[in-house]
Formats: C-alpha cells, structure tokens, sequence
C-alpha cells in the first residue's frame, strides 16, 4: 500500500541502545487493556469485513458524550460518510458503538499518514479507559521504551526508535521491535510519560525481512494534533 524505499544509511551511533524512558511495566500494560477496542468495518453490501484495534484517549474534560478513538488509516479505509454504519466500535466488555465521523488525511500517501480519528456516537461511562497522550518531538531521535497492548496480544520491554534504513515518503520511519501480526494494525504502543501510562502512538504493520521490525505511527505536533484537538473539543461540547 504504501511506496516504501530502503535507503541504507549504515548511520554509527554510540548512544543506539540508549532510552529517554523506563521500561513500561508487564502488569501496568495489562491494567489498561480495557483501553483497546476493535474498529470494524464491513465491505459495500458484502458479509466480509475487516478488523483492527484503537485506543481511548483521555483529553478535552471528563465530562463527555462521545468517545474519541485513534487508529490507523487503513483500518478504517471502508468507512462512508454516507453510511457511517458500515464501521463500528467494539469495546472491552462487547458492547457496539455507532461512530459519528472519522476523519484521517487524503490520499493516505505514505505509513506517516496512516492514522484516523474516530468520534463514537455515545460515552463508554468508563473515563478511567482514556489513556493520555505522550506527544513525540518530530526531530526526536533517542528509542524509547514501549510495551504493544492488543486484545490478546502484550509485549513488553519493546523499543521504539527511528530507522536508520527504511525511508517512506522521503522521511526515516519510526519503527519498533513488539512484533505484529494479522488483526493488531491500530493498537496502542504504551510507555511512560511522568510515570504515567500513555499511548505514544499506533502500529501499523510489519515489515517483512527487518526481523520483526515493524512501522508505528507516532504522535508529534502538526495536523494529528489539531485534528485530535478539534475532536476533544467536539466530544465534550456535546455533554455540556
């Protein structure tokens, strides 16, 4: 889907184990999997669909109507304003939940573009699901440590970094070592922001012949910031 160059580099770093964060903590990590929906979504007229996970984030009051969900792009590619039906929410405990719009950026022309924000037609009644946000610098270059949380799926003392040879876009990457599979496109990766658990962003996908290396899309200032803005602002003016 996406046009990927390998651009090796063969960059030499004294500091390339070096971390700016803690290891996130195995029984933390599992505490928050209530924060992990599945995002699904059906195919035209079709039985066949598709299904990946998102995340709750917290933000914009605690006082809400709605939900506000990130996830990647493509989990959400089947998704018609139209028919806003065709994609809907799963949360922890079963329950489905209509979305109200999702909104990603057009044309979706590289993994960096690769991220939707969904806004549920209904409050899960639960606040303590919403994660907060550790929001990345774009130069950032030090790993971090993370832990990747799906429904059945937790790895923990992961990395996350910035490749050294995988180019999308004309820009290195950020990758990580949680591995991936079918099914785990939009879960959180988890680390600790002020000794607090936060998502710092979501996977992608894996990318074959990197030993298990796969592509995450992070969250730093520019247009996921404004739009997840925006879209706080919206689920909590709908509760005043």
């Amino acid at each position: 889907m996406f046009r990927i160059c390998l651009c090796f580099l063969f960059l030499a770093s004294a500091a390339a184990n070096a971390t700016d964060s803690l290891p996130v903590p195995r029984q933390l990590a599992e505490n928050a999997s209530a924060s992990v929906v599945d995002v699904i979504c059906r195919v035209g007229l079709t039985n066949r669909g598709s299904r990946s996970r998102g995340v709750l984030v917290a933000g914009g009051g605690e006082e809400r109507r709605s939900e506000v969900i990130i996830t990647t792009g493509h989990g959400v590619r089947y998704y018609n304003s139209a028919d806003p039906r065709q994609c809907w929410i799963v949360d922890a405990q079963g329950q489905n939940h209509d979305i109200i719009s999702v909104i990603r950026p057009q044309g979706m022309n590289s993994s960096f573009d690769d991220w939707a924000i969904i806004l549920t037609e209904d409050d899960f009644a639960h606040p303590e699901w919403r994660l907060p946000i550790a929001w990345m610098q774009p130069d950032q270059t030090t790993p971090r440590h993370v832990a990747l949380l799906g429904r059945d799926h937790l790895a923990t003392g992961c990395t996350l970094t910035r490749s050294e040879r995988i180019m999308d876009g004309g820009e290195l990457v950020r990758m990580h070592d949680c591995g991936s599979r079918h099914g785990l496109s939009g879960a959180p990766l988890l680390t600790l922001e002020n000794g607090r658990l936060s998502v710092i962003g979501v996977n992608v996908g894996r990318v074959t012949g990197f030993n298990g290396q796969s592509i995450a899309v992070v969250f730093d200032e520019g247009l996921i910031a404004a739009t997840l803005e925006g879209t706080l602002l919206r689920a909590s003016a709908a509760a005043r």
